[in-house]
């Protein structure tokens, strides 16, 4: 009970900042810290059934053309449009994974890696009429609710934080699940899974397809909130950062890829002032990561407790000794 008092008392400070923070600069580093996390979350279930994806921004990418294209084309309005993105992108994982995620490790990284740069090209070369070609699409309307346009930052902390948080509660709960049980004991060993009777094929199509849903629909709300998008928006970079955000964090539990995120975002947005220190900061990070905290950030309490316990033993051990030698 105290554990969850303690996170709807974290929820609720969430919903609180705009009250407090008012600049729209702070606003900003909120809301893309936001986005990263709803990606590095569902990239984080997929990386939990051994696969490893570098082309998450792919789908981002197509969630993000599919809502600009929905509602500046057919005039859908945003809240429908928006759960259509991520099935959009979702249909295409269907159809991109079946084929493709029975390969493993290297040769399925290298899959993604060129269905990305097959997505981003498409965006860019054919189709300009539709696209926008390297120009990409501009003007693309903000988000409106019966009636009621969202057009300030605080009105977009509020959309983005209900899309955070309900994609860290689905991914938590598969992870807890059933489900979540057979992608840890996949990723683990495969084939001592599937002779277990473990539909392997099925648990991994899941993992990638809900991923990618939520990675679309991370993309149709970066559309609607920058109302600019271009293939340049959506580069391999991108998906290199998004898992970069993972391991930093930690890939044993769901809260590496949200510590990862948010620490990573913030520390890189609020050095975007004075240049584009973006690649050094994460290079930096995974280097430190790799070399001291193979568990990622997210065991770094576990392991300074033993330090500040062995610490405080031995400061009463001084002071101990110090009152028999007396003054």
């Amino acid at each position: 009970m105290t554990r969850q008092l303690q996170l709807a008392a974290l929820v609720l400070l969430l919903f609180l900042v705009p009250l407090f923070l008012t600049s729209n600069f702070y606003l900003h580093m909120f809301i893309m810290t936001a986005v990263n996390i709803i990606m590095a979350t569902s990239l984080w279930l997929i990386l939990r059934s051994g696969q490893l994806s570098i082309g998450h921004a792919a789908f981002m990418a197509i969630g993000a053309y599919t809502s600009a294209l929905l509602t500046m084309r057919a005039g859908l309005p945003f809240p429908m449009a928006m759960p259509l993105a991520g099935i959009m992108a979702a249909v295409i994982a269907v159809l991109i994974g079946y084929p493709t995620l029975r390969l493993k490790g290297l040769f399925f990284a290298l899959v993604t890696f060129a269905f990305a740069e097959i997505v981003r090209s498409i965006f860019n070369s054919f189709g300009k009429d539709l696209f926008g070609g390297p120009s990409g699409i501009s003007a693309i309307p903000h988000p409106s609710f019966f009636g009621i346009e969202l057009a300030t930052r605080a009105s977009y902390y509020y959309l983005v934080l209900p899309l955070m948080l309900l994609t860290i509660l689905v991914v938590y709960r598969i992870d807890k699940s059933r489900i979540g049980m057979n992608l840890v004991a996949i990723s683990q060993a495969d084939s001592l899974a599937e002779s277990l009777g473990i539909n392997i094929m099925k648990y991994k199509i899941v993992a990638f397809v809900i991923g990618s849903f939520f990675a679309g629909v991370a993309g149709s709300f970066f559309a609607h909130y920058l109302r600019h998008i271009s293939p340049e928006s959506f580069t391999f970079w991108l998906s290199v950062y998004v898992l970069i955000y993972v391991v930093v964090g930690g890939l044993g539990s769901i809260m590496g890829p949200i510590i990862g995120a948010c620490t990573l975002s913030l520390f890189s947005e609020s050095f975007r002032t004075f240049g584009n220190y973006e690649p050094i900061v994460f290079g930096v990070a995974l280097i430190l990561v790799v070399m001291f905290l193979r568990e990622g950030v997210v065991s770094l309490p576990g392991r300074l407790l033993p330090l500040t316990q062995r610490a405080g033993e031995a400061l009463r051990g001084s002071r101990i000794a110090a009152r028999l030698r007396g003054p």
